[in-house]
């Protein structure tokens, strides 16, 4: 998946290779709105699968829309290089809107074999795997412009490529189809949640938009692949701290503050605190699409719906959301008057008016609440069960006593050591002593790798 994150930075992001000569303001930020409506046309399409899969026929034309959008990445720059002038404007908007939908085909062709991941994986997966992506972007445009182009050609093949032989490892598709209407049904999508995202995406928008403005310079491209890092990193960071009880509102009431300051900066500041506050929109950016991703895989497998779904649906959202911020940018650059200070006043607008669907905002439709409410105590005790099953399982494996047992129980729910001697009212030193006597005979280290054990555990042997 970093393969995939370093083309769409490139083609969200001012780069070295793929605007060149373009010095109007307003033909960028048109190529990019071009690029988001058909990725998020492709998002909303691909969550429309029937049985929450493509067919065999439809991942046979979302391969070869991806070998669409690796023609076009060497066609375009190639033959600018040649004539010396940019592809006529009709060309280029289509051409970037296809691009758009062959990189929103190669990241749903991940999306079923991320899904077959626990919750902790599919963390790590995302988060570092943005991270990669966002160092290949910096080694990208820091190449010789031949070299970057072969390198956004090659990079979408790989990664398909990787993508299918994964596939063939991950859990067995059969178990990720879920009828389009069983995932509508049980999905519970707010209607707030999708204006919330859709505001987002339009401050998201403007901010990568206003990027466009500033010099294209190994200095800028350091900067913006610094913060994808720092994105990614605080993502992951997050989801660790809230594994097992993330809250979509918590990710939104998280990257809230920090969209206030980036736009207040941006709004009376020029100069290098304007570049930095526009980084740090990116950022957040990163930070929100990563963990939004993360969730909504791990939100599918509860409430039995497919994850194509949930993450087509909001990626297609934040999608139109950004093509919208780049118009909004737009409006102002076509009559050759930027000025982002305006509009990053406008957005800091739309995002106090966030702050009360933030607030209030439902996390379930109306009609289904007490249906939801059931369901999650439903599936909260199985969960709860199993768990106790997988505890199981590794204890008797481990060939623990049983008052190493009761000690190891605590430390699976994350208890520490004061609370378990409290519990079982015996010192410190002898919780200690157990605990050393349970690493050594599970062969760990850590209390993650106590948890990896319980996760890898069959509740089926208990």
């Amino acid at each position: 998946m970093a393969l995939f994150w370093a083309c769409f930075f490139a083609m969200l992001m001012r780069n070295s290779f793929l605007d060149p000569g373009i010095d109007r303001l307003w033909y960028h930020l048109a190529l990019r709105i071009a690029f988001f409506v058909g990725f998020g046309a492709c998002a909303f399409v691909l969550s429309h699968a029937a049985d929450g899969l493509p067919t065999p026929r439809g991942r046979r034309a979302m391969s070869a829309l991806v070998v669409l959008f690796c023609i076009i990445a060497a066609v375009s720059p190639t033959v600018y290089a040649v004539l010396g002038a940019p592809l006529p404007l009709a060309f280029d908007l289509v051409a970037w809107t296809l691009s758009g939908v062959g990189l929103g085909c190669l990241l749903f062709a991940w999306v079923p074999a991320v899904s077959s991941m626990d919750e902790r994986s599919v963390a790590r997966c995302m988060a570092l795997s943005t991270a990669c992506g966002g160092f290949l972007y910096l080694v990208i445009n820091l190449l010789p412009s031949y070299f970057s182009i072969v390198m956004l050609v090659v990079c979408p093949l790989v990664s398909l490529g990787v993508e299918r032989v994964v596939a063939h490892e991950a859990k067995p598709a059969d178990d990720l189809r879920i009828p389009l209407s069983t995932s509508r049904e049980n999905a519970g999508l707010s209607w707030a949640f999708g204006v919330i995202y859709a505001v987002y995406g339009i401050v998201f928008g403007l901010g990568a938009g206003s990027v466009t403005q500033l010099p294209g310079d190994p200095l800028l491209f350091g900067g913006i692949a610094a913060f994808i890092l720092v994105g990614a990193f605080a993502a992951l960071a997050f989801m660790k701290r809230f594994a097992g009880r993330m809250r979509q509102i918590d990710m939104l009431r998280m990257v809230f503050p920090f969209l206030v300051v980036s736009l207040v900066a941006m709004a009376l500041f020029t100069g290098p605190v304007y570049a930095l506050s526009n980084l740090l929109l990116l950022a957040v950016y990163v930070f929100l699409v990563v963990t939004s991703m993360a969730f909504e895989v791990h939100t599918a497998h509860k409430r039995h719906a497919a994850p194509l779904f949930f993450v087509g649906m909001s990626q297609g959202v934040l999608g139109v959301g950004m093509a919208a911020g780049f118009a909004l940018g737009l409006l102002p650059a076509v009559a050759g008057a930027a000025n982002y200070s305006v509009l990053s006043g406008v957005a800091l607008g739309l995002v106090v008016v966030l702050a009360a669907f933030i607030t209030f905002a439902p996390q379930h439709r109306p009609a289904d609440d007490e249906d939801a409410t059931a369901s999650e105590s439903s599936e909260q005790e199985h969960e709860q069960g199993r768990w106790k099953a997988r505890c199981a399982v590794v204890a008797r494996d481990a060939k623990l006593s049983a008052r190493e047992t009761e000690v190891f129980y605590l430390m699976a729910k994350g208890r520490g050591i004061e609370h378990i001697q409290n519990k079982l009212c015996i010192s410190g030193h002898t919780v200690k002593s157990h605990t050393y006597n349970i690493y050594r005979k599970m062969g760990i280290n850590s209390r993650e790798e106590l948890l990896d054990a319980i996760e890898a555990a069959d509740p089926d042997k208990a």
